[in-house]
């Protein structure tokens, strides 16, 4: 059975990450008005709030990765939300630079790691992008397929042609196909993970869109990219970025850290994570919402998880905060009240070519008045600046949106746009999630 380890050449690794707003990003449109990327944006929030709810209410457990049927004709959208990417090196080549370069989506609410490999182009198989790009595995002196039944990633010994294989396969009967393989994968010139198991894509049903060149699973699975380094990392993560709201990229930029750089302090504030069933996302105990230091009249028990409903949760595939409809409601209400009290905010609807955001205000001055909202985490406040709350406008002058969308069901979800400008850390060990402000600048 082949190993690995992780071997990181200096006492930290802070990786650059890819925010849509960046012409590295594959999510980049030049030109694009902000208009238009609020709706991207939006839509996006919109996909990875259905996938989610379908990934939770069809209680996923290993049992999932079993063989599919192969009729369905519907979309696969499961990890289309994602909106931050790495740049990150696979295989090893005999060039110059001996890996590629491939752009990951950061997934904290899945557990493989996969990227599209060049066997999608074989007579039967299906490859995704326009046009299609692939890892050329065949040509990586470190690509090591897993043979069948010798690994504990082997989820019920299926095989393809003696290795070990997956399939994943959505509630909407959509489905992904590969092997299951180590390589070599360069984080940047600080860090190389040497057999790393990933899934090497060759079919895919349904349709897939932006979904860039593959995934990096940070979720709890024994899979994920965390799980596999634990001991090497502490069993530990952090991120930060700043605000992706603007069409220029100069804020395109925060980073993802490993290793010894993941460092606690008391300048943080710290909740409890939560893990439920089968599932990979970090759900958090939230307990209320206040605007302005107020506290809404929402009972703690709306966001709590029963059973296979509801719940709360923390993910940075999702653009824009996803609130449970009961508690959306007085939200939605407090500000509109909040609003209209101030006499100087005019309720406007965008044009429906641009952008959906449900709650929308034109200001008749330069000067606004916008309020904060604090998410009540069980031990910990995450205070949410004007900034974080709500989106400006270009047109008309001195408008702006809440940030923040309704979920049609009963889940609340903490999107990236609320989490910019803090430093979020995930103690895996001692199931802490910690955050503070933070400019979020690579050093």
């Amino acid at each position: 059975m082949l190993s690995h380890n992780v071997f990181i050449r200096s006492s930290a690794l802070k990786i650059p990450l890819i925010l849509p707003n960046s012409p590295e990003s594959p999510l980049y449109i030049k030109n694009i008005t902000r208009a238009q990327m609020i709706e991207n944006l939006r839509r996006r929030s919109k996909i990875r709030a259905r996938s989610i709810s379908r990934s939770r209410t069809s209680n996923n457990t290993h049992n999932k990765f079993a063989q599919p049927d192969w009729v369905s004709k519907q979309p696969l959208h499961v990890e289309e939300g994602s909106v931050i990417s790495l740049k990150i090196g696979i295989g090893t080549f005999t060039t110059p630079i001996s890996y590629k370069p491939y752009y990951l989506y950061l997934d904290t609410g899945s557990e493989l790691i996969w990227v599209q490999c060049e066997d999608c182009r074989r007579l039967g198989n299906r490859c995704f992008g326009k046009p299609p790009k692939f890892f050329k595995n065949s040509e990586s002196s470190s690509y090591h397929p897993i043979p069948c039944g010798t690994h504990e990633f082997c989820y019920l010994s299926t095989c393809i042609n003696g290795f070990c294989s997956y399939t994943k396969q959505y509630d909407d009967g959509s489905a992904a196909r590969g092997i299951l393989a180590f390589e070599t994968f360069t984080l940047d010139t600080e860090g190389v993970v040497f057999n790393l198991a990933f899934g090497c894509n060759f079919f895919f049903y349904g349709r897939v869109t932006d979904v860039g060149n593959g995934i990096l699973g940070l979720g709890w699975g024994k899979r994920s990219f965390i799980s596999q380094i634990k001991t090497q990392v502490h069993d530990a993560f952090s991120y930060c970025f700043p605000h992706f709201d603007k069409t220029s990229s100069a804020q395109s930029h925060g980073y993802f850290a490993i290793g010894s750089d993941v460092v606690f302090d008391d300048d943080y504030s710290y909740t409890t994570m939560v893990t439920v069933g089968g599932e990979q996302h970090y759900y958090l105990n939230l307990v209320g919402i206040s605007v302005n230091g107020n506290r809404l009249r929402i009972s703690a028990r709306v966001f709590e998880r029963t059973g296979n409903q509801k719940g709360t949760l923390i993910d940075f595939g999702t653009t824009f905060t996803s609130i449970t409809a009961i508690a959306y409601k007085e939200l939605r209400k407090v500000l509109v009240a909040y609003f209209k009290s101030l006499g100087n905010y005019v309720p406007i609807k965008p044009g429906k070519d641009e952008f959906k955001l449900d709650l929308c205000y034109q200001s008749s001055t330069a000067t606004q008045e916008l309020p904060s909202v604090t998410f009540h985490f069980y031990r910990a406040d995450l205070v949410l600046k004007p900034e974080n709350v709500f989106i400006p406008l270009d047109n008309p002058p001195n408008a702006f949106c809440l940030a923040m969308v309704k979920d049609k069901g009963e889940l609340t979800v903490l999107g990236a746009y609320q989490q910019s400008n803090f430093k979020f850390l995930y103690d895996r060990i001692r199931w802490l999630l910690f955050f503070k402000p933070d400019s979020c600048q690579v050093t």
